[in-house]
């Protein structure tokens, strides 16, 4: 499967979005009445997606809640019995550690687990992305992730799943997760369904467009696809 593919020119793109927008709702209905998690609970998902698929994430988030009082019980409890509500696979274990640094440092900087005050209006998308990315183990999109999903910005995150889907299907120049592709998803999308688009994509990489043997085989964007053409 080629990985350089050429990139559709502004008129095939933005049709190609609107494949893509409409794949998603159909799949997922508009998400208008979607729960808005709060900043940590987000961030504490966002970590466990870098380690597996987004169904185990959102289960292994739900059972932390459901485990302990709050965060700052995680926070202070053992690694093991972190990871005894999770799982026993290695996931698990790397997710619950860097999960806990990172609780460790919120604490460390403002005494308290909550990243409740990143809605202060006042704080603009450049104060709060550069608070949450000098937290260990939080990258750019991230931090992304945060912002659209809890606080309702208007940034579309590029991680590295959804730039590899977009590259693939020709959205994208490169595969990289840069600022730069993650800008031009930003405006290319309509934000209005930022969310959806973000839940579609995550699902689909992991689903279909896997990094190397993508299913492309009964793939819904296989016409769609530059890669697959």
């Amino acid at each position: 499967m080629p990985e350089e593919v050429k990139a559709l020119d502004k008129e095939q793109a933005e049709k190609c979005a609107e494949s893509l927008t409409q794949a998603a709702i159909d799949k997922y209905g508009k998400l208008e009445t979607r729960k808005v998690r709060p900043p940590v609970d987000q961030l504490m998902l966002s970590i466990f997606y870098r380690h597996t698929s987004v169904r185990r994430a959102t289960r292994a988030l739900r059972e932390l809640k459901r485990g302990f009082v709050d965060w700052n019980e995680v926070r202070i409890s053992g690694l093991e019995e972190v990871v005894s509500h999770l799982s026993s696979a290695q996931w698990a274990w790397d997710s619950a550690r860097e999960i806990k640094e990172v609780l460790d440092a919120m604490f460390d900087r403002r005494n308290q687990v909550t990243l409740d005050f990143l809605r202060n209006e006042e704080m603009g998308i450049p104060d709060v992305r550069r608070f949450l990315r000098d937290l260990p183990h939080v990258d750019r999109e991230m931090s992304n992730e945060v912002l659209m999903l809890s606080l309702e910005k208007a940034v579309f995150p590029c991680s590295e799943p959804i730039a590899r889907v977009c590259h693939r299907l020709g959205l994208l120049e490169d595969a990289r997760p840069t600022a730069k592709n993650q800008q031009r998803l930003t405006r290319l999308f309509d934000k209005d369904y930022f969310p959806v688009l973000h839940r579609y994509l995550c699902d689909f990489a992991g689903r279909h467009c896997l990094p190397d043997i993508p299913e492309c085989e009964g793939c819904p964007m296989e016409d769609n696809c530059q890669s697959a053409q």
